[in-house]
């Protein structure tokens, strides 16, 4: 029976200089009687925020400034500032615009001395398919809050413009490349500046 109470107070010892260490290893012994689920959750990685975050206003892309010369009606603040919940039907309205302007243009890039934007055009490079889809979206009451064109830089470090849809939910992008609706962070490109939710002539940077 000695032998046993012997035993049991090693293990009792061995448990207490575990427990120790590991306190000491985490810098506190509070982080023992941290329930599971909170333990669990504070060693998970941090996920990306659902929204852009922008630092502050810049100069408009030069092409942008000249295409709100010509299609002013564009360029105005439409629909109020009411958030954009992402229902069943949303989702599936952004899809079908993004896959039919992209099989309805025709990709062609400007002309080297010349940076054209224009919406409803037949034929042009990303900045048309971003303007053409947030027309389209615009005509059929979407406000002008919530459909942004923003340029960024693919992976292979080439300029590039998409239009970001921001919702309740997150910013999702539309992009000329795929026909899959993403989340900003899962585009793949590197932000340079976006339009203001306030006022459509504003650009904002990253």
């Amino acid at each position: 029976m000695k032998g046993r109470g012997m035993n049991k107070n090693i293990q009792r010892t061995s448990i207490a200089g575990v427990m120790m260490a590991t306190a000491l290893f985490f810098g506190s012994v509070d982080a023992l009687a941290l329930p599971r689920a909170e333990i669990n959750r504070s060693i998970q990685p941090k996920r990306a925020a659902s929204h852009l975050t922008t630092v502050r206003e810049t100069i408009p892309p030069f092409a942008f400034a000249k295409f709100c010369a010509n299609q002013s009606d564009q360029c105005d603040v439409r629909g109020g500032q009411a958030p954009i919940s992402m229902t069943k039907e949303r989702r599936l309205l952004l899809q079908s615009i993004n896959a039919q302007v992209n099989r309805d243009i025709r990709y062609t890039d400007d002309p080297s001395d010349k940076d054209l934007w224009r919406a409803g055009v037949s034929a042009g490079d990303c900045d048309d398919y971003a303007l053409t889809k947030r027309q389209r979206l615009l005509d059929v009451g979407w406000p002008s809050s919530a459909l942004r064109v923003a340029t960024a830089r693919t992976e292979e470090g080439v300029g590039h413009a998409v239009l970001v849809v921001s919702t309740v939910e997150g910013d999702f992008v539309l992009d000329n490349r795929t026909n899959v609706m993403k989340p900003w962070y899962a585009a793949r490109l590197q932000w340079i500046k976006i339009q203001s939710q306030d006022d459509p002539r504003k650009w904002l940077t990253f």
